[in-house]
């Protein structure tokens, strides 16, 4: 059935808008700042996957934790040496300088990079799996997969780890965080890491089936935002709901009206919800 497959499409895409819009509800909730370069932190980590696939010949899946791991680096190198320099200033300084961040890296990534778009090549997952009522490509089943593990692991980060209850305490009081013991710098550190390395591993996954290109996050960035929103600043939990609400709404409004209006349809959805709940679905 169409609308069987339709909304397995867009629950896919979903989960990477989800990966995305976690990321942002971190630094939102820990720090009080949007992070506007979160979808250039997604075209980076797609880069790192090409370039391991290209020269190493590693699939996306063996590229997550490298790419984690190099983009929770690089998110804690930006925040020591640009965005905590940024918090000791006015609140317009710390709302903009992460979009002027994303800027350097599109720009810097169109110099490096170039313009051209590239596929990552060699899957270790290909093909699909007909299940008579629905197919399903494994090109999209292993982000599914991926975007799920990462979701268990931020809930088992923030919930059962010392690190984890540092930032969700920083994030409900801060001053009384750091009455404890809670160092708030640290803590700012490895949220800020936290989401460069979940929107780089977004990026990895969605290599499977996207191409790679400098503006490549551009796309993803606006839905994650909506989602953020929609599920509720701050929530983790609400960025998942709301980036599968998303991806829902952007594939079923492509399929059954027209592709020129799903952002209508996207739109649309947002006033309704933000309308009636107007903290979001689990904001409080």
């Amino acid at each position: 059935m169409l609308l069987v497959q339709t909304i397995w499409e867009g629950i896919v895409n979903g989960s990477i808008l989800a990966m995305i819009a976690m990321g942002i509800a971190l630094v939102w909730g820990v720090m009080g700042i949007l992070s506007f370069s979160q979808g250039e932190f997604m075209m980076l980590g797609m880069f790192i996957t090409y370039y391991l696939n290209e020269y190493l010949g590693l699939d996306p899946i063996l590229c997550v934790p490298i790419v984690g791991v190099i983009m929770f680096g690089l998110g804690c190198l930006i925040y020591r040496s640009i965005i905590a320099k940024a918090l000791r200033g006015p609140r317009l300084s710390q709302r903009l300088i992460t979009f002027a961040i994303g800027m350097v890296l599109t720009y810097g990534a169109l110099m490096v990079f170039g313009g051209q778009y590239r596929t990552v090549q060699n899957l270790a997952f290909t093909g699909s799996i007909d299940l008579g009522f629905m197919t399903i490509s494994k090109q999209k089943l292993v982000p599914l997969v991926i975007a799920l593990v990462m979701v268990a692991f931020m809930y088992v980060f923030l919930n059962l780890t010392r690190a984890g209850k540092a930032i969700k305490a920083i994030s409900q009081d801060k001053d009384a965080a750091e009455l404890v013991g809670i160092n708030s710098n640290v803590t700012y550190m490895v949220a800020f890491g936290l989401s460069s390395a979940l929107a780089g591993i977004a990026g990895c996954a969605i290599t499977y089936y996207y191409p790679v290109y400098y503006t490549a996050g551009a796309a993803f960035l606006l839905f994650g935002f909506i989602a953020v929103l929609l599920g509720g600043v701050g929530s983790t939990a609400g960025a998942l709901v709301g980036g599968i609400i998303m991806g829902l709404t952007d594939t079923i409004s492509g399929v059954y009206l027209n592709t020129a209006y799903k952002y209508l349809a996207v739109c649309v959805i947002f006033m309704l919800i933000v309308t009636f709940k107007p903290k979001g679905l689990f904001g409080k």
